[in-house]
Formats: C-alpha cells, sequence, structure tokens
C-alpha cells in the first residue's frame, strides 16, 4: 500500500517535469529562431525549478512558495512593459531586419522569366520600327519611357557614343533631369536653356559620370549625391539641385556603346537596390534589341551614303576657296583635306569693304547632302549680312534664327568661328559658336592661347546669344582657327592631334608667312597619324599680321 506522504510528492513531482518541458521549448525557440522569448522567462523558469528541488528534498513547501515570489517578482516588470510600453517603437526597431529580408527576396524575384519576358518586348518594338523613319530614335524613346515607368525615375536619358567612340551624346531625354556636370558659366540658368545645353552637350569619355560609367563599363548606384564628388550641384535653383542617380552601361558584345542614367528628385524617396537592379535588367534586355537595329541601320546608312556623300563631296569642293586671296598687311595659309563621305567642313574670305574682312571656319553636324544643304544655307546667309556693320556676334544670332526656324532639315547645326578683321587699324573682333577653337600667338611674348570659349552651337535655340572678343592685333602676331576634326585627328594608338600639339608647332613656326605655317601643321599632322584611318574633315585657317 502507498502511504499518503507518497501521494504528496506526485503535484511535485509533475510540476518539475512541467517545468523542465517548458524550459526544453524555450531551448528549442531559441535555437530554431521561430520568436523571440525573453531571458527574464529562463531566469523565472530556473527559479521556479531550484524551488521544486529544494522543496522535494526538504519536503517544505516554503521553499516553493518563495521561488515562486521571487520568480513573479522577476516577470512582473516584464509584463508591465509588454503591457504599456509604445508598440510603434517596436515596430520601427524591427522594420530593418524586415526591410531587409523583402529587399532580399524583391531582388531574388528578379527572375530570368521577367528577363526574357523583356527581351521579348524590346525584340518585338525593335522589329516592329525596321521600316520605319527615325526608328532609332523611336526606339531610344520608347527604351526611355520603359526605363522610367519601371523604376519610377523623375527623369531619364539615354547617351549613345559616336561612332567612333570618342565622345556620348543625349539621344533620348524625358522628365525632370538635373544635369550632374558643371554648366557653363556664361549659361543662363533657366529650363529651357538648360535642358538645350544637355541635349547637344558632348561627354568625353573620361569626364563627369556618364563618361566614367562608359570606360569603365560598371553600373552606378549614388542615392545621396550631395556626398558624391561626381556631382556637381549647379544651384541655387531648385530645378537644378541633383538628388539620386542611377547610371547603367548600355553594352553590346562585350563593347560599351552608351549610357542610361536616372534620377529622382531630392525631395522624393532615393533609389534602392531593387530599382538599381531593375534598372539593370531593362538596360540589359534594351540592348539586346539594340543590337540588331543598330546593325541594319549601319548597312542602310552605308549605302545610301556611299552614294549621297560622293555627290555632296563634289559640291562641296565648289565652294571651298580654291585659291587662297593675297591681301595687304596679311599673311595667309588654309587647307583643308575632306575625308570620304563626309561633307562638313568649309572656310571662307570675305573681304567686303576696306575696314573689314571676314574670316570664317565652319563645321557642319552630319554627313552628305543632309549636312551639304546646311553649309549653303549658312554660305549664303553669311555673304548677304557680310557688308552690313553687325558685328560678329550679331550676325550668329541673325544665321543662328535662320537655321532654328528650318523645320525641313534634320541636324541643322554648326560650329563656327567667325574673325572681323580692320585692317586700317589692326583690330579684331571675333565670336564663337560651338567647339571651334580661335588661338593667337602675341610675337610680343612669344606665347600662344585660345580665346574662343566653348558653347552652344547654332540652330540649337533661337534665343542663344553669342559673345565679341574684341583684340588689338600687331605685326608678327598670328591667329588661328581650325575644326575639330584637325585636334581629334588619331594615330595609330588612338591618340588625337589635340590643341596643345597644335600651339606649339605655331611658336616654333611663327617667323614663317601664313601658307609655309599652314603646311608645317598639315604635315605634323600627317606624321601624327602615320596612315591611321580618320573619319572626319579636317581644316586650318592661319591669319598672320604683316
Amino acid at each position: 500500500m502507498y502511504s499518503i506522504e507518497s501521494f504528496i510528492h506526485i503535484p511535485i513531482i509533475g510540476a518539475a517535469v512541467l517545468l523542465a518541458i517548458l524550459f526544453a521549448l524555450l531551448v528549442v525557440i531559441r535555437y530554431r529562431n521561430t520568436a523571440k522569448a525573453s531571458f527574464v522567462l529562463y531566469i523565472a523558469l530556473g527559479i521556479l525549478f531550484a524551488g521544486l528541488i529544494r522543496m522535494f528534498r526538504s519536503s517544505s513547501g516554503i521553499y516553493f512558495v518563495s521561488a515562486f515570489f521571487v520568480s513573479e517578482l522577476f516577470l512582473l516588470p516584464y509584463f508591465i512593459i509588454l503591457a504599456f510600453g509604445d508598440p510603434k517603437k517596436r515596430e520601427k526597431k524591427q522594420a530593418p531586419e524586415v526591410h531587409e529580408k523583402v529587399e532580399y527576396d524583391s531582388l531574388a524575384n528578379i527572375s530570368y522569366e521577367k528577363k526574357f519576358g523583356a527581351n521579348e518586348e524590346f525584340a518585338a518594338k525593335a522589329a516592329e520600327l525596321f521600316s520605319q523613319d527615325d526608328s532609332l530614335n523611336q526606339f531610344l524613346d520608347y527604351f526611355n519611357a520603359k526605363l522610367t515607368e519601371t523604376v519610377k525615375a523623375d527623369g531619364c536619358v539615354i547617351l549613345l557614343s559616336d561612332e567612333f567612340d570618342n565622345f556620348l551624346t543625349v539621344r533620348s531625354m524625358k522628365g525632370s533631369f538635373p544635369p550632374p556636370y558643371k554648366l557653363p558659366d556664361t549659361l543662363p540658368h533657366t529650363p529651357v536653356r538648360v535642358e538645350a545645353n544637355f541635349r547637344y552637350m558632348q561627354f568625353q569619355l573620361s569626364e563627369t559620370l556618364f563618361g566614367e560609367v562608359a570606360s569603365s563599363g560598371e553600373a552606378v548606384l549614388i542615392k545621396d549625391s550631395t556626398h558624391d564628388p561626381r556631382i556637381y550641384q549647379n544651384g541655387p535653383e531648385d530645378f537644378l539641385a541633383c538628388g539620386s542617380y542611377i547610371c547603367v552601361p548600355i553594352r553590346i558584345q562585350g563593347k560599351t556603346v552608351g549610357v542610361s542614367a536616372l534620377s529622382r528628385d531630392p525631395k522624393n524617396e532615393s533609389f534602392s537596390e531593387i530599382d538599381f537592379e531593375h534598372a539593370k535588367t531593362i538596360t540589359d534586355a534594351a540592348s539586346s534589341a539594340l543590337r540588331s537595329l543598330l546593325s541594319f541601320l549601319d548597312y542602310s546608312e552605308k549605302r545610301s551614303l556611299t552614294e549621297e556623300g560622293n555627290t555632296a563631296a563634289k559640291f562641296q569642293k565648289k565652294i571651298i576657296l580654291e585659291k587662297i586671296p593675297e591681301m595687304a598687311g596679311i599673311s595667309l595659309g588654309a587647307w583643308s583635306v575632306q575625308n570620304e563621305n563626309v561633307c562638313g567642313d568649309y572656310y571662307d574670305i570675305l573681304a567686303v569693304r576696306k575696314d573689314r574682312t571676314l574670316f570664317v571656319m565652319a563645321d557642319v553636324v552630319g554627313k552628305g547632302m543632309n549636312s551639304f544643304s546646311v553649309m549653303v544655307m549658312i554660305r549664303t546667309m553669311l555673304r548677304m549680312i557680310a557688308p552690313s556693320p553687325q558685328s560678329p556676334a550679331a550676325i550668329l544670332k541673325w544665321i543662328n534664327r535662320g537655321l532654328c526656324a528650318e523645320s525641313g532639315i534634320e541636324d541643322h547645326f554648326a560650329s563656327i568661328a567667325l574673325i572681323d578683321y580692320n585692317p586700317l587699324t589692326k583690330e579684331t573682333k571675333l565670336s564663337t559658336s560651338g567647339i571651334n577653337p580661335v588661338l593667337v600667338y602675341r610675337a610680343k611674348n612669344g606665347e600662344v592661347s585660345q580665346l574662343s570659349k566653348q558653347n552652344e552651337p547654332l540652330g540649337v535655340e533661337k534665343t542663344s546669344n553669342f559673345a565679341d572678343e574684341i583684340l588689338q592685333l600687331e605685326q608678327g602676331d598670328i591667329l588661328v582657327t581650325c575644326t575639330d576634326g584637325l585636334l581629334e585627328c588619331l594615330s595609330e594608338s588612338g591618340v588625337q592631334y589635340s590643341v596643345s600639339r597644335l600651339m606649339q608647332v605655331i611658336k616654333e613656326n611663327h617667323e614663317l608667312a601664313g601658307a609655309e605655317i599652314a603646311e608645317r601643321v598639315k604635315a605634323d599632322v600627317k606624321r601624327h597619324s602615320a596612315g591611321a584611318q580618320q573619319y572626319d574633315d579636317q581644316s586650318l585657317l592661319i591669319i598672320k599680321i604683316k
């Protein structure tokens, strides 16, 4: 028979077993991380378990009651915090971990299926545009819209490299995109003028954020541009405030052919890693379709330009001076080398009055008959207005308005250096548009410096303003102007000729006549290129004061 004392120990043993089970479950919860278990619970259970063991050994209930009381003292503050604490603070504390997990899952969900779907969509769009006019720009605008919509950007630009990979130009621009590069000091900070500057800017591959991405081939995510040295803050206007940026290289068969770039207003949430991945996915899909479209367009263009370029080149020779005129008090030298199927350069010398001789160096954008048509328009307008008393800047402004009003010709843009020389006083006024440089050699100190500054070309915006530069020339001084085809002439290793090398040749040969200096430059350019293929016309004009 069992004694009464033996039955008294049954609830004690049951309580001990239950506490052991609870303790084991807490250990499992902790190990599997299925919930948050506070260390307070472990201490309370430990105290109760110790009280039960002590009571079992001494057969005195005071130990269990004491242990139970102490464990309650541990649990009471914990439950008070749970009952009256701020739940928002707890949620906020847990939010980073939850967000990180959600973001990781979202990145993982950018699946192959989604990428293939984008590839098919862009391929179908490219096939649809094959037979249409302006198919490349239409495709890039479609790409731009798709990218902007997917990433929810405030602005997007698509830039492509020129056919010789010298620089990047904007080919599609949508929305608000604050320029991340330094704007020219003379450019008015108005939305229209800033956008025009952005649209027609040329970005060297080693400069600006766009050039760096194109050169490295690595995509870039900038969440906060205020602390990134690659972003220039032009401000203080709100529309120029730079926020968050994404730049992704457009690559075809391992070669970078452009850059897609997205922006977000600094007042909005910065781009996330998910946005970054989406931008890369969409750009990769568009690149695949772009490859087929560019191959087709390249084939079509070469066929038409071969025929059209040969015709245009014949006419171009007729409007370039066959013989440099002899002029009192001036020694002149000039030459122009035409590249096959390229028709962009032309220079002119207009002795319109005793006190005015105009020297013109022009470089028209494009090739073939299109650029030749613009060239003829500029030449005609110049010859019409040359006899007037208007300054070079005023003449350029007048021509610019005429080109901007022309809607029947694509890419009616041109860089012009216009020099107004007064043979009676040797005073010179000059004005430039675009990138054609004007250099001056000063006989007094033997130094060569650049007078012109790079600005907007003609035909971009009818409200563009141009400035006059006035200088007094003296005996032995030399003015030099040329087109970018000369300065960008490539050697076999891909090195450009450059302004500094041109300056050096001028300094070394300043004692020669203008024609001889021009020939020395021509010979030096030929040595530099050493038979390497060139892709643009090259023109030079030397004006030496006797």
